[in-house]
């Protein structure tokens, strides 16, 4: 007599056939679950689970397209609907997908799907004329901010402020600069440099008509 019985042939067996798993090959699959299942004699309802838990999931679907009462048939289809999943599979790879069956256009969605990660900014590197250039616009545009926001018309009639802005109080180029008008003139359509009309040396009033001074005509 052996050192172990049956029924304890039987239980390693069986704890076996729990270990066993599908690696894409139902083939060898098939026979190991044979092997051991010769001592376990697992049959019925217990033998599709265990052989139900480690098909893949597509294989599952073609066979679920019947049903099988006698278990003899069930394993005969099992075998064929699991061998067929693995052809077309193989199909799928081969014509561009990879080992999970996706191809290659639907590898390309899943790329198209991805966040797309900012690229960094690389600062521009300025020559010396055109940093030079930029001084010189920046410069104009602060003095033109200085002299009055108003842009430049025509030509230049006017160089030298002084000769400008004669008899003109400061106080009266402070206001007219505050309200960004012309500070030779107090008009808001021009520059100093560029003003054709005649110096007003005070401030234009532009309120309302100041009403007419009333003389009396008593004699004298």
């Amino acid at each position: 007599m052996g050192r172990f019985g049956p029924i304890h042939k039987a239980k390693k067996s069986l704890t076996q056939m729990g270990f066993v798993k599908y690696h894409g090959d139902i083939a060898k699959f098939w026979l190991e679950m044979e092997n051991l299942n010769i001592h376990a004699s697992v049959t019925g309802i217990a033998r599709r689970k265990m052989i139900e838990d480690q098909i893949p999931e597509d294989a599952l679907r073609r066979l679920s397209l019947r049903e099988y009462r006698d278990d003899g048939k069930w394993l005969d289809a099992v075998r064929t609907v699991t061998r067929a999943e693995e052809d077309f599979r193989e199909w799928k790879s081969l014509r561009g997908g990879g080992p999970s069956g996706t191809t290659r256009s639907e590898n390309m969605k899943f790329e198209d799907s991805k966040p797309m990660v900012a690229a960094k900014r690389v600062k521009k590197q300025y020559m010396a004329k055109e940093k030079a250039d930029y001084q010189k616009k920046k410069a104009v545009e602060r003095r033109v901010k200085k002299e009055g926001s108003v842009a430049p018309v025509g030509e230049v009639k006017h160089t030298v402020w002084a000769e400008a802005h004669k008899g003109v109080d400061q106080k009266v180029v402070d206001k007219r600069k505050s309200n960004n008008e012309c500070t030779r003139c107090g008009m808001g359509n021009d520059a100093w440099k560029y003003c054709r009309k005649p110096v007003q040396v005070s401030a234009v009033y532009r309120g309302p008509a100041k009403p007419k001074r009333q003389f009396s005509s008593t004699p004298k």
